[in-house]
Protein backbone atom coordinates (compact mmCIF):
# COMPACT_ATOMS: atom_id res chain seq x y z
CA UNK A 1 0.00 0.00 0.00
CA UNK A 2 1.37 3.78 -0.90
CA UNK A 3 -0.40 6.31 1.56
CA UNK A 4 -0.28 9.45 -0.07
CA UNK A 5 -0.72 12.14 2.69
CA UNK A 6 -1.68 15.91 1.53
CA UNK A 7 -0.86 18.03 4.46
CA UNK A 8 -3.52 20.52 5.41
CA UNK A 9 -4.66 22.37 8.25
CA UNK A 10 -5.33 19.92 10.46
CA UNK A 11 -2.95 16.64 12.67
CA UNK A 12 -6.13 14.71 12.58
CA UNK A 13 -7.01 14.59 9.39
CA UNK A 14 -3.70 12.64 8.36
CA UNK A 15 -2.06 10.92 11.78
CA UNK A 16 -5.34 8.94 12.39
CA UNK A 17 -5.47 7.29 8.95
CA UNK A 18 -1.27 6.57 8.97
CA UNK A 19 -1.65 4.76 12.54
CA UNK A 20 -5.21 3.12 10.96
CA UNK A 21 -2.96 1.49 8.02
CA UNK A 22 -0.01 1.22 9.29
CA UNK A 23 0.89 -2.54 9.25
CA UNK A 24 -0.34 -2.09 5.11
CA UNK A 25 1.73 0.87 4.10
CA UNK A 26 5.09 0.07 2.22
CA UNK A 27 5.65 3.60 1.44
CA UNK A 28 4.56 7.01 3.02
CA UNK A 29 4.89 10.44 0.88
CA UNK A 30 3.83 13.36 2.37
CA UNK A 31 3.16 16.42 0.11
CA UNK A 32 3.15 19.82 1.71
CA UNK A 33 3.06 23.44 0.58
CA UNK A 34 6.14 25.73 0.79
CA UNK A 35 5.05 28.57 3.19
CA UNK A 36 6.41 28.34 6.62
CA UNK A 37 3.63 27.17 8.36
CA UNK A 38 3.45 24.51 6.39
CA UNK A 39 6.60 23.27 6.55
CA UNK A 40 6.99 23.27 9.77
CA UNK A 41 3.78 21.21 10.23
CA UNK A 42 5.21 18.52 7.83
CA UNK A 43 8.43 18.58 9.38
CA UNK A 44 6.76 17.60 12.80
CA UNK A 45 4.59 14.59 10.86
CA UNK A 46 7.52 13.38 9.16
CA UNK A 47 9.74 13.16 12.10
CA UNK A 48 6.88 11.61 14.32
CA UNK A 49 5.85 9.03 11.44
CA UNK A 50 9.38 8.11 11.48
CA UNK A 51 10.03 8.10 14.86
CA UNK A 52 6.73 5.48 15.00
CA UNK A 53 8.36 3.76 12.01
CA UNK A 54 11.53 3.33 14.09
CA UNK A 55 9.77 2.23 17.71
CA UNK A 56 7.70 -0.37 16.34
CA UNK A 57 10.25 -1.47 13.51
CA UNK A 58 8.19 -0.97 10.47
CA UNK A 59 8.99 -1.20 7.27
CA UNK A 60 7.72 1.77 5.45
CA UNK A 61 9.67 3.89 3.09
CA UNK A 62 8.99 8.10 3.58
CA UNK A 63 9.33 10.62 1.41
CA UNK A 64 8.33 14.54 1.36
CA UNK A 65 7.37 16.44 -2.06
CA UNK A 66 7.39 20.18 -1.42
CA UNK A 67 5.93 22.62 -3.66
CA UNK A 68 4.01 25.73 -4.31
CA UNK A 69 0.37 25.28 -4.45
CA UNK A 70 -0.52 28.45 -6.17
CA UNK A 71 1.40 27.09 -9.24
CA UNK A 72 -0.16 24.89 -11.92
CA UNK A 73 3.19 23.88 -13.02
CA UNK A 74 4.34 22.92 -9.70
CA UNK A 75 0.70 21.13 -8.65
CA UNK A 76 1.14 19.25 -11.77
CA UNK A 77 4.53 17.93 -11.22
CA UNK A 78 3.23 16.47 -8.20
CA UNK A 79 1.42 14.00 -9.89
CA UNK A 80 4.57 12.71 -12.11
CA UNK A 81 6.66 12.11 -8.74
CA UNK A 82 3.86 10.19 -7.53
CA UNK A 83 3.72 7.95 -10.13
CA UNK A 84 7.40 7.12 -9.94
CA UNK A 85 6.65 4.97 -6.67
CA UNK A 86 3.86 3.32 -8.27
CA UNK A 87 3.40 0.16 -10.16
CA UNK A 88 -0.37 -1.06 -9.60
CA UNK A 89 -2.63 2.02 -9.01
CA UNK A 90 -5.22 -0.41 -7.05
CA UNK A 91 -2.94 -0.04 -4.17
CA UNK A 92 -2.62 3.84 -4.42
CA UNK A 93 -4.59 5.67 -1.45
CA UNK A 94 -4.71 9.13 -1.53
CA UNK A 95 -5.47 11.36 1.78
CA UNK A 96 -6.78 14.79 0.22
CA UNK A 97 -8.80 15.23 3.23
CA UNK A 98 -7.80 19.32 4.63
CA UNK A 99 -5.31 19.20 2.29
CA UNK A 100 -4.07 21.48 -0.38
CA UNK A 101 -7.25 22.04 -2.39
CA UNK A 102 -5.80 22.29 -6.59
CA UNK A 103 -3.15 19.29 -5.34
CA UNK A 104 -6.12 17.23 -4.39
CA UNK A 105 -8.26 17.86 -7.37
CA UNK A 106 -5.21 17.38 -9.78
CA UNK A 107 -4.18 14.48 -8.06
CA UNK A 108 -7.93 12.70 -7.60
CA UNK A 109 -8.54 13.52 -11.51
CA UNK A 110 -5.03 11.88 -12.32
CA UNK A 111 -5.27 8.75 -10.49
CA UNK A 112 -8.79 7.80 -9.87
CA UNK A 113 -9.90 6.67 -13.30
CA UNK A 114 -6.26 4.59 -13.03
CA UNK A 115 -8.35 3.20 -10.36
CA UNK A 116 -6.63 4.56 -7.46
CA UNK A 117 -8.20 5.05 -4.03
CA UNK A 118 -9.20 8.72 -3.06
CA UNK A 119 -10.00 8.92 0.77
CA UNK A 120 -11.72 11.82 2.76
CA UNK A 121 -11.37 11.63 6.40
CA UNK A 122 -14.35 12.37 8.64
CA UNK A 123 -12.16 13.65 11.90
CA UNK A 124 -15.68 14.33 13.64
CA UNK A 125 -17.26 10.68 13.43
CA UNK A 126 -13.86 9.01 12.64
CA UNK A 127 -15.10 7.72 9.61
CA UNK A 128 -13.54 7.80 6.12
CA UNK A 129 -15.12 7.99 3.22
CA UNK A 130 -13.07 5.88 0.57
CA UNK A 131 -13.60 6.76 -3.49
CA UNK A 132 -12.89 4.55 -6.42
CA UNK A 133 -13.55 4.30 -9.63
CA UNK A 134 -16.88 2.92 -9.78
CA UNK A 135 -18.18 3.01 -6.12
CA UNK A 136 -17.84 5.27 -2.82
CA UNK A 137 -18.08 3.57 0.64
CA UNK A 138 -18.06 4.85 4.46
CA UNK A 139 -15.97 2.71 6.92
CA UNK A 140 -15.16 3.87 10.69
CA UNK A 141 -11.87 3.81 11.18
CA UNK A 142 -10.94 0.71 13.93
CA UNK A 143 -8.17 1.51 15.33
CA UNK A 144 -7.39 4.29 18.17
CA UNK A 145 -3.85 5.83 18.60
CA UNK A 146 -2.86 5.41 22.10
CA UNK A 147 -1.85 8.73 23.47
CA UNK A 148 1.96 7.93 23.73
CA UNK A 149 1.94 7.43 20.26
CA UNK A 150 -0.70 10.12 19.36
CA UNK A 151 2.67 12.62 20.84
CA UNK A 152 5.18 10.48 19.15
CA UNK A 153 3.56 11.17 15.49
CA UNK A 154 3.39 14.42 16.21
CA UNK A 155 6.97 14.44 16.93
CA UNK A 156 6.31 15.60 20.64
CA UNK A 157 8.03 13.60 23.28
CA UNK A 158 6.52 12.07 26.55
CA UNK A 159 8.57 12.89 29.29
CA UNK A 160 6.59 11.31 31.90
CA UNK A 161 3.51 9.86 33.48
CA UNK A 162 1.79 9.34 36.69
CA UNK A 163 1.02 5.78 37.57
CA UNK A 164 -2.46 4.97 38.51
CA UNK A 165 -1.27 1.87 40.54
CA UNK A 166 -1.60 4.86 43.70
CA UNK A 167 -5.08 5.75 43.19
CA UNK A 168 -6.26 2.27 42.61
CA UNK A 169 -4.52 1.14 45.58
CA UNK A 170 -6.55 4.17 47.71
CA UNK A 171 -9.06 4.15 46.20
CA UNK A 172 -11.81 4.25 48.98
CA UNK A 173 -9.22 6.40 51.36
CA UNK A 174 -8.95 9.12 48.49
CA UNK A 175 -13.14 9.08 48.41
CA UNK A 176 -13.09 9.35 52.23
CA UNK A 177 -10.55 12.05 52.28
CA UNK A 178 -12.86 14.29 50.13
CA UNK A 179 -16.12 13.58 50.53
CA UNK A 180 -16.46 12.89 53.69
CA UNK A 181 -13.51 15.18 55.28
CA UNK A 182 -13.22 17.66 52.65
CA UNK A 183 -9.77 17.38 52.32
CA UNK A 184 -9.10 18.30 55.65
CA UNK A 185 -5.70 16.29 56.90
CA UNK A 186 -6.55 16.61 60.42
CA UNK A 187 -9.62 15.23 61.01
CA UNK A 188 -8.97 12.78 58.08
CA UNK A 189 -6.26 11.47 60.26
CA UNK A 190 -9.26 10.72 63.33
CA UNK A 191 -10.57 8.15 61.03
CA UNK A 192 -9.72 4.84 61.82
CA UNK A 193 -9.69 4.07 57.84
CA UNK A 194 -7.01 6.99 57.10
CA UNK A 195 -3.74 6.28 54.96
CA UNK A 196 -0.52 7.85 56.00
CA UNK A 197 -0.20 7.66 52.36
CA UNK A 198 -2.25 10.46 51.67
CA UNK A 199 -1.36 12.63 54.66
CA UNK A 200 1.95 13.16 53.25
CA UNK A 201 0.58 14.12 49.22
CA UNK A 202 -0.14 17.39 48.62
CA UNK A 203 -3.95 17.80 48.23
CA UNK A 204 -3.07 18.67 44.45
CA UNK A 205 -1.85 16.10 43.52
CA UNK A 206 -4.55 13.49 45.67
CA UNK A 207 -7.49 15.39 43.91
CA UNK A 208 -6.03 14.51 40.51
CA UNK A 209 -6.41 10.83 41.36
CA UNK A 210 -9.68 11.02 43.18
CA UNK A 211 -10.89 12.34 39.92
CA UNK A 212 -9.26 9.55 37.83
CA UNK A 213 -11.07 7.41 40.34
CA UNK A 214 -14.41 8.58 39.80
CA UNK A 215 -14.07 8.53 36.06
CA UNK A 216 -11.81 5.18 35.06
CA UNK A 217 -14.76 2.65 34.09
CA UNK A 218 -16.10 5.15 31.80
CA UNK A 219 -15.56 4.11 27.89
CA UNK A 220 -11.99 5.59 26.74
CA UNK A 221 -9.97 3.98 24.43
CA UNK A 222 -6.97 5.43 26.55
CA UNK A 223 -6.31 7.52 29.68
CA UNK A 224 -3.47 9.03 30.95
CA UNK A 225 -2.43 10.40 34.72
CA UNK A 226 0.34 13.28 35.23
CA UNK A 227 1.70 13.56 31.66
CA UNK A 228 4.55 15.78 31.13
CA UNK A 229 5.51 16.48 26.86
CA UNK A 230 8.17 18.21 25.47
CA UNK A 231 7.06 19.60 22.17
CA UNK A 232 10.47 19.99 19.76
CA UNK A 233 9.87 22.53 17.31
CA UNK A 234 12.17 23.63 14.60
CA UNK A 235 15.12 26.15 15.47
CA UNK A 236 15.54 23.62 18.70
CA UNK A 237 12.35 25.57 20.16
CA UNK A 238 10.91 23.24 23.29
CA UNK A 239 7.62 23.87 24.73
CA UNK A 240 6.81 21.89 27.56
CA UNK A 241 3.82 21.40 29.40
CA UNK A 242 2.09 18.87 32.00
CA UNK A 243 -1.91 17.33 31.80
CA UNK A 244 -3.22 16.60 35.00
CA UNK A 245 -5.43 13.91 32.92
CA UNK A 246 -5.41 12.88 29.18
CA UNK A 247 -8.20 10.42 27.63
CA UNK A 248 -8.46 9.28 24.30
CA UNK A 249 -11.80 8.34 22.40
CA UNK A 250 -12.13 7.88 18.56
CA UNK A 251 -8.92 9.34 17.88
CA UNK A 252 -9.79 12.67 19.33
CA UNK A 253 -7.51 13.78 22.89
CA UNK A 254 -9.08 15.27 25.41
CA UNK A 255 -8.39 17.12 29.06
CA UNK A 256 -9.04 17.36 32.43
CA UNK A 257 -7.44 20.13 34.34
CA UNK A 258 -7.92 19.29 38.04
CA UNK A 259 -7.49 22.56 40.50
CA UNK A 260 -8.25 21.86 43.97
CA UNK A 261 -7.34 25.61 45.77
CA UNK A 262 -9.89 28.91 46.70
CA UNK A 263 -7.35 31.25 45.27
CA UNK A 264 -7.59 30.49 41.74
CA UNK A 265 -6.98 32.72 38.69
CA UNK A 266 -9.51 31.51 36.22
CA UNK A 267 -9.26 33.85 33.74
CA UNK A 268 -5.51 33.62 33.04
CA UNK A 269 -6.06 29.08 33.34
CA UNK A 270 -8.35 29.82 30.65
CA UNK A 271 -6.30 31.71 28.15
CA UNK A 272 -3.42 29.48 29.20
CA UNK A 273 -5.51 25.93 28.91
CA UNK A 274 -6.71 27.35 25.15
CA UNK A 275 -2.88 28.00 24.03
CA UNK A 276 -2.20 24.54 24.98
CA UNK A 277 -4.90 22.75 22.91
CA UNK A 278 -2.98 22.40 19.30
CA UNK A 279 -0.65 20.44 20.99
CA UNK A 280 -3.62 17.96 22.10
CA UNK A 281 -5.90 17.91 19.17
CA UNK A 282 -7.52 20.73 17.50
CA UNK A 283 -10.62 20.08 18.42
CA UNK A 284 -9.63 19.21 21.93
CA UNK A 285 -12.59 19.23 25.01
CA UNK A 286 -11.29 20.39 27.80
CA UNK A 287 -12.58 20.28 31.19
CA UNK A 288 -11.46 22.51 34.32
CA UNK A 289 -12.05 20.77 37.43
CA UNK A 290 -12.12 22.88 40.71
CA UNK A 291 -12.96 22.94 44.43
CA UNK A 292 -15.49 25.99 44.03
CA UNK A 293 -19.02 25.40 46.27
CA UNK A 294 -21.11 25.76 42.82
CA UNK A 295 -20.60 23.20 40.58
CA UNK A 296 -21.84 24.70 37.31
CA UNK A 297 -23.27 27.70 36.02
CA UNK A 298 -23.11 27.06 32.65
CA UNK A 299 -25.74 23.70 32.85
CA UNK A 300 -28.58 26.33 33.42
CA UNK A 301 -28.52 27.90 29.97
CA UNK A 302 -31.71 30.25 31.01
CA UNK A 303 -29.32 31.89 33.80
CA UNK A 304 -28.74 35.42 32.61
CA UNK A 305 -26.39 36.06 35.51
CA UNK A 306 -23.90 33.37 34.56
CA UNK A 307 -20.23 35.52 34.74
CA UNK A 308 -17.89 36.88 32.23
CA UNK A 309 -15.77 33.92 33.24
CA UNK A 310 -17.99 30.97 32.81
CA UNK A 311 -18.88 32.20 29.27
CA UNK A 312 -15.37 32.81 28.32
CA UNK A 313 -14.99 29.41 29.17
CA UNK A 314 -18.43 28.38 27.17
CA UNK A 315 -16.93 30.32 24.20
CA UNK A 316 -13.43 28.78 24.23
CA UNK A 317 -14.79 25.30 24.49
CA UNK A 318 -13.62 24.50 28.25
CA UNK A 319 -16.26 23.23 30.46
CA UNK A 320 -15.87 24.88 33.91
CA UNK A 321 -17.08 23.08 36.99
CA UNK A 322 -16.94 23.22 40.60
CA UNK A 323 -16.13 20.48 43.14
CA UNK A 324 -17.84 17.15 42.15
CA UNK A 325 -17.96 15.70 45.59
CA UNK A 326 -21.42 16.33 46.64
CA UNK A 327 -22.73 15.63 42.93
CA UNK A 328 -20.55 12.30 42.00
CA UNK A 329 -23.35 10.85 39.83
CA UNK A 330 -23.95 14.19 37.63
CA UNK A 331 -19.76 14.51 37.47
CA UNK A 332 -19.30 11.38 35.90
CA UNK A 333 -22.29 11.91 33.42
CA UNK A 334 -20.86 15.34 32.91
CA UNK A 335 -17.75 13.89 32.04
CA UNK A 336 -19.32 11.15 29.49
CA UNK A 337 -21.21 13.83 27.82
CA UNK A 338 -18.53 16.55 27.33
CA UNK A 339 -16.06 14.14 25.87
CA UNK A 340 -18.68 12.33 24.08
CA UNK A 341 -17.64 8.60 25.68
CA UNK A 342 -21.05 7.20 24.89
CA UNK A 343 -20.64 4.56 28.17
CA UNK A 344 -23.51 2.28 27.54
CA UNK A 345 -23.42 0.82 31.30
CA UNK A 346 -23.38 4.80 32.70
CA UNK A 347 -25.90 3.79 35.39
CA UNK A 348 -24.30 1.29 36.61
CA UNK A 349 -21.46 3.54 37.20
CA UNK A 350 -23.03 5.76 38.65
CA UNK A 351 -25.09 3.56 40.94
CA UNK A 352 -21.74 1.64 41.78
CA UNK A 353 -20.77 5.22 43.54
CA UNK A 354 -20.93 5.61 47.50
CA UNK A 355 -21.16 9.23 47.65
CA UNK A 356 -19.80 9.87 51.04
CA UNK A 357 -20.49 13.64 51.39
CA UNK A 358 -24.78 12.72 50.78
CA UNK A 359 -24.88 10.17 53.39
CA UNK A 360 -22.98 12.67 55.80
CA UNK A 361 -25.32 14.95 55.12
CA UNK A 362 -27.77 12.17 56.15
CA UNK A 363 -26.42 11.71 59.95
CA UNK A 364 -25.83 15.17 60.18
CA UNK A 365 -29.23 15.93 60.16
CA UNK A 366 -30.34 13.22 62.55
CA UNK A 367 -27.50 14.33 65.00
CA UNK A 368 -28.90 17.83 65.85
CA UNK A 369 -30.20 17.45 68.88
CA UNK A 370 -27.64 15.48 70.75
CA UNK A 371 -25.41 17.99 69.20
CA UNK A 372 -27.32 20.45 70.82
CA UNK A 373 -27.43 19.30 73.77
CA UNK A 374 -23.83 18.24 73.70
CA UNK A 375 -23.07 22.26 73.54
CA UNK A 376 -25.76 23.17 76.21
CA UNK A 377 -23.81 20.61 78.71
CA UNK A 378 -20.68 21.87 77.80
CA UNK A 379 -21.49 25.69 78.72
CA UNK A 380 -21.47 24.74 82.56
CA UNK A 381 -18.50 22.86 82.17
CA UNK A 382 -15.33 24.54 83.45
CA UNK A 383 -12.99 25.98 81.14
CA UNK A 384 -9.80 23.72 81.79
CA UNK A 385 -12.04 20.87 80.90
CA UNK A 386 -11.52 20.20 77.07
CA UNK A 387 -7.83 20.13 75.71
CA UNK A 388 -8.82 23.50 74.38
CA UNK A 389 -5.81 23.88 71.75
CA UNK A 390 -6.98 20.67 70.53
CA UNK A 391 -10.45 21.40 69.71
CA UNK A 392 -9.73 24.65 68.57
CA UNK A 393 -7.01 23.16 66.07
CA UNK A 394 -10.06 20.47 65.00
CA UNK A 395 -12.96 23.82 64.66
CA UNK A 396 -10.61 26.19 62.88
CA UNK A 397 -10.13 23.54 60.19
CA UNK A 398 -14.08 23.73 59.66
CA UNK A 399 -14.12 27.56 59.97
CA UNK A 400 -13.85 30.45 57.19
CA UNK A 401 -10.83 32.69 57.47
CA UNK A 402 -12.55 35.21 58.56
CA UNK A 403 -14.53 33.16 61.42
CA UNK A 404 -11.06 31.70 62.30
CA UNK A 405 -9.42 35.25 63.82
CA UNK A 406 -12.37 36.07 65.44
CA UNK A 407 -12.47 32.09 67.25
CA UNK A 408 -8.96 32.85 68.05
CA UNK A 409 -9.59 36.28 69.19
CA UNK A 410 -12.45 35.28 71.38
CA UNK A 411 -10.45 32.49 73.30
CA UNK A 412 -7.88 34.80 73.99
CA UNK A 413 -10.05 37.29 75.23
CA UNK A 414 -13.43 36.31 76.51
CA UNK A 415 -12.62 32.63 77.76
CA UNK A 416 -13.67 29.18 76.59
CA UNK A 417 -17.16 29.47 77.66
CA UNK A 418 -17.71 32.64 74.72
CA UNK A 419 -16.04 30.36 72.39
CA UNK A 420 -18.71 27.15 72.52
CA UNK A 421 -21.48 30.01 72.15
CA UNK A 422 -19.74 31.10 68.92
CA UNK A 423 -19.34 27.55 68.06
CA UNK A 424 -23.00 27.34 68.85
CA UNK A 425 -24.41 30.72 67.05
CA UNK A 426 -21.85 29.34 63.42
CA UNK A 427 -24.09 25.89 64.01
CA UNK A 428 -27.49 28.04 63.91
CA UNK A 429 -26.56 30.05 61.11
CA UNK A 430 -27.94 29.10 57.21
CA UNK A 431 -24.46 28.78 55.97
CA UNK A 432 -22.57 26.09 58.39
CA UNK A 433 -18.86 26.79 58.20
CA UNK A 434 -18.11 24.07 60.28
CA UNK A 435 -19.24 20.28 60.47
CA UNK A 436 -21.23 19.61 63.42
CA UNK A 437 -21.64 16.10 62.74
CA UNK A 438 -17.86 15.91 62.62
CA UNK A 439 -17.84 17.95 66.46
CA UNK A 440 -20.07 15.33 67.17
CA UNK A 441 -17.92 12.26 66.86
CA UNK A 442 -15.16 14.45 68.59
CA UNK A 443 -16.95 14.52 71.40
CA UNK A 444 -17.99 10.77 71.49
CA UNK A 445 -14.34 9.70 69.98
CA UNK A 446 -12.51 11.73 73.31
CA UNK A 447 -14.62 11.69 75.99
CA UNK A 448 -17.58 8.68 76.23
CA UNK A 449 -17.39 8.08 79.61
CA UNK A 450 -18.51 11.44 80.36
CA UNK A 451 -21.22 11.23 77.22
CA UNK A 452 -22.37 8.09 78.77
CA UNK A 453 -23.43 9.98 82.61
CA UNK A 454 -25.63 12.14 80.12
CA UNK A 455 -22.73 14.85 80.13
Amino acid sequence: MILVSVVGDFYSSVLPLFYEFKDKISTHIVIHDDYRSDIVAAQKIINGTLAFTKKYDLSIKSFVIKMDEDSFKAASQVNALVAKHVTKYEYLYINITDGLANVGTLLSSEFRPKGANIITYDRYDNEYNLLTKYSMKTYKVQNSIPIKDHFLLKNIEVVSTQSSDFALKHKKALHLFFEKYEADKYLYKQDPEARNALVKMQTGFLYEYYIYNLIKELHFDDILLGVKVRDNRLDDIYLENEYDILIMKDNHLHMIECKYQKSLDVTALLYKLDSVRETLDEDANIMIVTDFDRYSETHNRSNRDISPTYKRAFAKKIAMRGSPTKCVQTFIKDVNETFMLKTANIEEICAAKINFASVKEKERVAMKKEISLFLENTLALKMDFFNTQELSRLLSYKTSKQLNIKTKETMHKEGFEEFIKLIKKSLQSKQEYISIYDLYNYYLNNFKTLHKDGI
